[in-house]
């Protein structure tokens, strides 16, 4: 969508769009294509005499490109932006989004928001206006520093559109408490893994266009991507000849678009990339020359790998050792232009510390870190720090005090408190022990993330609870105070996190957005309210700025742009970087180099003898090790003989949208049950696992664990393969859409015990809802 010279909304093809049969599923497969729902009654008028606005959608945080047509105040057309660095697959390219960013214009004007503030009073929930909501929330915030203490109080923002609540609650009310998504529930173990052996956050994301060979190893990249700049870049990739090699028990989209779909056994990665390291080891495939200046700990690795043959992986992951050695050999033949693509599936079991460093270690080998077509080390922008560029003197009152995981003993039993400062399923533990006693909550949703009954009780445990929200949960209806954010669309937006992983590969690029239109009923930016309670509690001196967007403005100090200017275009691309940066920094280890080992030369940031003596079975102080499936999390048995997982659709993100019409129809058509009766998520479940226990699809039935049990409606597939079923995550009790089942209602306290993450691997049972 663009204007002509008249100033007038051309319509482009994009804009016209109709979702027919075939295009939900390309859709399905893809998850990239700017199409709208075939119900919708598009009014051309309206659209004719619309203008333009821009936006960057916050669904799932990624921030793709949006070309919003706005008449009167009302959203009539959403598209994405032409070559935007996250919305497309570069310069030239056309720019889309998936059904989530669609689905951003039916939130815009969605009547069952939270539109207005509440406040507790004698046990209610009451409306307020603004100023009584910050008073309240600003004398209750005194009263529990006072009598408890401000590290008490737990930060838990996740991915909000402004970087403000760290500096409220760390700097100003001093609590050291902060807890996120990615490091927690979402990719500890490879988050931690990546950290430690000095790739980072990057180690998630392939320079996918000059690549030769990817792996995506646990990823299904065609529904759940980190903008729509990865699948494009993969479908680009394809086009020039690359091969697509899927690692995954699923015949997912992705695995239906690979070359080599490997259906691996489930928490059996670490043994294939440990055979995969083998065989490349002993056919010297690896990169000699990069192994033996820029990594650390190569000869321990050997030894680890001597033994790991293909054929020892075999009879753990069930893949032939002719495939294991096929693809170990191409992997390392197309290298450096050869990269994995790991996240979620390498990162939410047990044992996924260790896996996700066996399959680390294979980029260290073949030397493709920052080299085109590799594991590409991205660069952010050169933002500003505002305090610094208005001389603001910010205390930091959160400085010396010590998170409750290390400072009491009752917590000595977790290992991962020497690798993290909290842990998401020990909270309620915490708030048990009165070491957390209140919470602000913003965006996310802790009772999708784990141990949803222990949360339950905790938030009826705790002091003070405030939330950010737009929708009604169990969250928002424990709260103390209810404070009803803007979407995107409704407040300005400067994209201010990092690293700037997207379609450009060799330049550095910003993106903003003014509001579209103004925020619906009563509702306020994220970072209005976060001013809001500052100045009630008197430090309003700290927070000097009229606005979101004059704050953006002191961050893009040291861009050439002003936010105005790159707000108008949407993105501005800013100036180039190069491959091999390590060459000239090296990497962000205590060696400065690629580190296959951690031991204590290699910087391991604790204690590792007392890492070792809680964990006697793993050697922590080692890189790669194999740990078979069950050493920490559940192991099917007789009773609960079926690995239950939960997954992530392209119609969805943390549970956001779920309660939207659009995005739930779509994803009720893709299963081929769209009902009124029936608006939540679908066990997915293979033919053999189905037959055994009379259940086809569209039967209600019954997930039971050692934990708890909950109901779903069952979808039976040959996709899946059998013992192995799963459920998308974010409906059911606690969440915006309560038709369905909260996967983690059927969760304890089970962790990865090195990064803290969530354990979202179940051994479970399945029965026809009513039956035997």
């Amino acid at each position: 969508m663009s204007k002509n010279e008249a100033g007038e909304v051309a319509l482009s093809r994009r804009s016209l769009l109709k979702v027919s049969g075939a295009a939900v599923g390309a859709m399905s497969l893809g998850g990239c294509l700017g199409v709208l729902d075939d119900e919708t009654d598009r009014d051309l008028d309206r659209l004719g005499d619309a203008d333009v606005a821009y936006g960057n959608c916050w669904m799932c945080h990624h921030a793709c490109g949006q070309e919003v047509a706005v008449n009167d105040g009302t959203i009539v057309d959403i598209t994405g932006v032409d070559g935007h660095p996250r919305g497309s697959a570069g310069p030239g390219r056309e720019g889309t989004l998936c059904p989530k960013g669609l689905a951003e214009m039916e939130k815009a004007h969605d009547p069952d928001r939270i539109t207005q503030p509440y406040i507790r009073e004698d046990g209610e929930l009451r409306q307020a206006d603004w100023d009584e909501a910050f008073e309240y929330a600003a004398t209750r915030l005194k009263a529990l520093d006072e009598q408890y203490g401000a590290e008490t109080f737990l930060n838990a923002a996740s991915w909000a559109t402004t970087n403000l609540h760290g500096i409220v609650w760390g700097n100003l009310y001093g609590t050291p408490e902060r807890i996120g998504r990615g490091r927690h529930v979402c990719f500890g173990g490879a988050h931690l893994s990546g950290n430690l052996m000095g790739v980072g956050t990057h180690m998630r994301f392939v320079d996918y266009q000059n690549a030769d060979y990817i792996i995506a190893w646990g990823r299904n990249l065609f529904e759940s991507f980190a903008g729509q700049w990865e699948p494009k870049g993969v479908l680009e990739a394809l086009d020039n000849g690359a091969k697509l090699v899927v690692v995954d028990p699923q015949h997912t989209p992705t695995a239906q678009k690979a070359d080599e779909w490997l259906p691996i056994e489930p928490r059996t990665d670490g043994a294939l990339a440990l055979a995969m390291g083998h065989v490349i080891v002993e056919e010297n495939l690896y990169d000699e020359a990069f192994v033996e200046e820029w990594t650390y700990g190569f000869e321990r690795y050997r030894e680890e790998v001597a033994d790991k043959t293909p054929e020892w992986a075999s009879e753990r992951t069930g893949l032939e050792p002719g495939v294991i050695r096929q693809i170990a050999v191409e992997f390392a033949e197309a290298a450096p232009a050869a990269g994995i693509a790991l996240w979620t599936g390498v990162g939410q079991y047990a044992e996924s510390q260790k896996a996700s460093q066996a399959v680390f270690a294979l980029n260290g080998l073949v030397g493709n870190i920052d080299r085109p077509g590799g594991l590409r080390f991205w660069r952010g922008p050169p933002f500003s720090n505002p305090f610094e560029v208005r001389d603001i003197d910010l205390p930091n009152n959160a400085a010396g005090k010590t998170p409750a995981l290390r400072k009491y003993e009752e917590y000595e039993k977790y290992p991962f408190r020497h690798t993290t400062g909290i842990g998401h399923n020990q909270i309620p533990e915490m708030v048990e022990n009165g070491h957390i006693r209140g919470m602000y909550c913003h965006y996310d949703n802790p009772l999708t993330d784990g141990n949803t009954q222990a949360w339950l009780e905790a938030l009826e445990e705790m002091e003070l609870i405030i939330t950010v929200d737009a929708y009604w949960n169990e969250l928002t209806r424990h709260a103390d105070v209810v404070f009803p954010e803007a979407i995107q669309l409704e407040k300005d937006t400067l994209i201010d996190y990092a690293p700037a992983w997207s379609a450009y590969h060799e330049n550095r690029w910003v993106s903003a957005s003014k509001a579209a239109v103004e925020p619906q009923g009563n509702t306020k930016p994220g970072f209005d309210i976060l001013k809001g309670i500052a100045e009630a509690m008197g430090w309003g001196e700290y927070i000097p700025w009229e606005s979101e967007a004059a704050y953006n403005e002191d961050m893009l100090a040291n861009i050439d742009y002003s936010f105005e200017e790159v707000a108008q275009e949407n993105y501005v691309i800013l100036d180039e970087f190069g491959y091999e940066q390590w060459k000239d920094s090296g990497f962000s280890t205590a060696t400065g180099r690629f580190q296959f080992y951690l031991d204590e030369e290699g910087g391991y940031r604790r204690s590792i003898e007392e890492l070792d003596e809680q964990v006697p079975d793993v050697d922590l102080h080692t890189g790669p090790q194999w740990v078979p499936p069950g050493t920490f999390g559940d192991t099917p048995d007789g009773e609960y003989p079926l690995h239950f997982y939960d997954t992530r659709a392209v119609f969805f993100a943390f549970g956001a949208d779920q309660v939207l019409d659009h995005p739930r129809e779509q994803y009720a058509r893709k299963h081929g049950l769209a009902s009124e009766e029936y608006e939540g998520n679908y066990l997915v479940m293979n033919t053999a696992d189905a037959d055994e226990r009379g259940i086809e699809t569209g039967d209600m039935v019954t997930v039971a664990t050692e934990k708890g049990d909950g109901e779903v409606m069952a979808y039976v597939s040959e996709r899946t393969p059998p013992g192995f079923v799963t459920a998308e995550f974010g409906f059911g009790q606690g969440n915006s859409k309560e038709d369905g089942m909260n996967t983690m209602i059927v969760h304890d306290g089970q962790t990865d015990p090195i990064s803290s993450q969530v354990d979202r691997h179940i051994a479970a049972e399945v029965r026809k809802t009513g039956g035997d």
